[in-house]
């Protein structure tokens, strides 16, 4: 993280840093100081790369979480053959990737490529999804199994599921601005910096941020990935999360 913190012209001084990257499950909220420490604030949840290892895992969320999959069950019986069928076949059992929540989210919504694809470019509303911060012995992570949970009670209640694909995205920036305030409260920034391909090429993501940081008394960022050293954004390119869920596994093109 030093090193991404440098090459963007930051090192050497306290930066605020946002970083979520598709694939990177070192994606994170962070502080980096003058020295070069990078103090990771929050970082992401794993989810399970099995769809009956998510159910399972839904369900043992609270004393809700029963009722909850047996009502998806009820609901959307064909959806649940093909969420237990699932198996990407990657040989690890989980990952905290942020990509990895919309495959997981186009999973129980049953959207393809196509559907996803559009919802974000289309939709223009969003719902509150659930964004917690557990503390497993002073290390804080988001609980991305509560954004999976929301949207599966969300589906079940008939919300569209394009406002909910949507709604994720909004969700996660709107997390980014409250992790960063709790931040800068106990600690002195001289910017901050928003990076990864997430921030780069989701228009929603993005602005949703920049919106949500509106109090920062501070600078804020969102470098270029194709010049690093370069700190304005060089694409409006909307990052089209093609995900594609059936019985064989889901698959990022």
């Amino acid at each position: 993280m030093a090193q991404k913190v440098g090459a963007y012209g930051f090192g050497g001084q306290n930066v605020a840093v946002a970083y979520y990257a598709f694939n990177d499950p070192d994606s994170m909220i962070a502080a980096h100081d003058q020295t070069g420490i990078v103090a990771p604030l929050v970082t992401f949840g794993s989810l399970p790369m099995r769809g009956s290892d998510l159910l399972d895992v839904i369900a043992s969320i609270d004393e809700n979480g029963p009722r909850l999959v047996a009502n998806y069950r009820k609901t959307f019986p064909e959806l649940t053959i093909q969420i237990e069928a699932f198996d990407p076949g990657v040989g690890i059992s989980e990952t905290a990737a942020p990509g990895w929540i919309f495959a997981l989210v186009a999973l129980v919504l049953g959207m393809s490529e196509s559907d996803v694809s559009q919802a974000l470019t289309t939709s223009h509303e969003a719902v509150e999804i659930d964004t917690f911060i557990d503390d497993d012995e002073g290390r804080y992570y988001l609980d991305t199994r509560r954004i999976v949970r929301s949207v599966m009670s969300y589906h079940i209640a008939g919300v569209d599921k394009g406002v909910l694909a949507r709604s994720v995205f909004i969700a996660l920036g709107s997390f980014v601005s409250d992790a960063l305030r709790r931040l800068l409260k106990e600690w002195k920034a001289k910017a901050i910096l928003c990076i990864g391909d997430l921030f780069t090429y989701n228009q929603i993501l993005r602005n949703q941020t920049k919106g949500s940081l509106g109090w920062s008394p501070v600078p804020i960022f969102f470098p270029s990935l194709e010049d690093p050293n370069h700190a304005l954004e060089s694409s409006e390119e909307l990052l089209q999360v093609r995900l594609r869920a059936d019985k064989t596994g889901v698959e990022t093109l």
